[in-house]
C-alpha cells in the first residue's frame, strides 16, 4: 500500500525505531565514525537493524530525509503489526470497549481544528464581514454612482434626492453586514478569542469519529508535510477522503475525578497549590477530555493509495 503522508513525527519515530529493532543505535555510530558500511551490530531479527540504521544514518541527507523516513515509517509499522501490538479499527471494525493495545491505527474521516485560524477569525470577523459585504454589493454600488452623475449633470434634484438616499443606504456596509450575520459586537469577539487563546493556545487537533468513540489527537505544526492551510485547501477542513493515524493511546476510559479535600491555605505554599488546582479545573473546562473520547500521541497521519 502506497502512503501519501500529511504528518509525520521524525523524533519519535527514530526513537521508537532505535527500541524495536534492538542494536540500530549502536550501528548508527559505528557507521558514523568509522564509515564501516558492511559492519552489523544488532540483536534483532538479521537484517532489520541494518535497514533501519542505514535509513537513520541517511536520513541527514536533506534530498533524501523525506522519502527515508517514509520507508523507516513503513518498516515501523509492519513490525508492530506483526507482533500484535496494534489496536487497527476502520468502517469495518468499530472500538467499543477499552482499548488494550499501547499503539492504534485508525482509518476514518477527519476534521482539522486549527485554533490559530480560529482566533484569527474572531479578531478580524467585522473586518472580513465588511470586506465581504462591499464585495458582494460592488456592482450595485457603483451601477447607482454612475446614476447619480447622471442625474446631477440633468439637473433632476427630485430623482436624484430618491436615488441619494438609496446610495446612502447600500454604502452603510457596516449596517449591512450586521443585517447579514458578518457582524458582531467587537468586544465580545475580543473575549472569545481571548479565552480561545488561554483554553487552547494555538493548537492544531484532529478528530475522528468511529462508532461511539472520538479520537483525537494534537499535532505539532513542524511535522506536517506542507503548511497546514494548503492541507485544509487541498483535503477539505472536513476531509471527504478517509485518512489514517497511527499513534500511541494516552487516555481513555472514564473521566470522573474524586474532588480534591479541601485545603486551608494558613501559608503561602498552600494557597499556591490552591491556585494552581483552581487554574487545573478552569483548564479542565477547555482541555479536558470528554467520556467518549480517546487522546492519541500521534506519530503518523497518512492518506492509503
Amino acid at each position: 500500500m502506497i502512503k501519501n503522508f500529511l504528518y509525520l513525527d521524525v523524533e519519535k519515530l527514530h526513537s521508537l525505531s532505535s527500541q524495536v529493532f534492538e542494536g540500530v543505535t549502536e550501528y548508527i555510530l559505528d557507521e558514523t565514525f568509522s564509515e564501516k558500511h558492511e559492519k552489523e551490530s544488532q540483536k534483532g531479527p538479521v537484517g532489520s537493524g541494518r535497514i533501519v540504521g542505514d535509513i537513520l544514518r541517511l536520513g541527514e541527507k536533506v534530498s533524501q530525509r523525506k522519502y527515508l523516513h517514509d520507508y523507516s515509517y513503513t518498516l515501523l509499522e509492519e513490525k508492530l503489526t506483526k507482533d500484535n501490538r496494534v489496536s487497527v479499527f476502520d468502517s469495518n471494525k468499530k472500538p467499543s470497549e477499552i482499548i488494550e493495545n499501547t499503539f492504534i491505527k485508525i482509518t476514518a474521516k477527519a476534521i482539522f481544528n486549527d485554533i490559530r485560524t480560529i482566533n484569527y477569525t474572531l479578531e478580524n470577523f467585522n473586518e472580513i464581514g465588511k470586506a465581504l459585504t462591499h464585495v458582494s454589493k460592488y456592482e450595485e454600488i457603483e451601477a447607482l454612482r454612475e446614476e447619480l452623475e447622471v442625474l446631477k449633470a440633468q439637473k433632476n434634484n427630485k430623482e436624484k434626492a430618491k436615488l441619494d438616499r438609496e446610495f446612502k443606504n447600500l454604502t452603510n456596509l457596516n449596517a449591512i453586514a450586521k443585517e447579514s450575520g458578518l457582524s458582531h459586537n467587537q468586544k465580545f469577539l475580543d473575549d472569545l478569542a481571548l479565552v480561545l487563546k488561554y483554553g487552547f493556545q494555538d493548537q492544531l487537533e484532529i478528530q475522528m469519529k468511529l462508532g461511539d468513540k472520538l479520537f483525537s489527537a494534537n499535532l505539532k505544526r513542524d511535522s506536517l508535510r506542507e503548511n497546514e492551510n494548503l492541507i485544509v485547501r487541498k483535503y477539505s477542513r472536513k476531509t471527504e477522503v478517509e485518512v489514517v493515524l497511527f499513534g500511541i493511546i494516552t487516555q481513555q476510559g472514564n473521566t470522573d475525578v474524586e474532588p480534591e479535600e479541601e485545603q486551608s491555605n494558613s501559608n503561602i505554599k498552600e494557597a499556591v497549590m490552591t491556585l494552581i488546582e483552581q487554574m487545573t479545573t478552569i483548564e479542565s473546562e477547555f482541555t479536558g477530555r470528554l467520556d467518549h473520547e480517546v487522546v492519541i500521541d500521534p506519530i503518523a497521519l497518512y492518506i492509503e493509495l
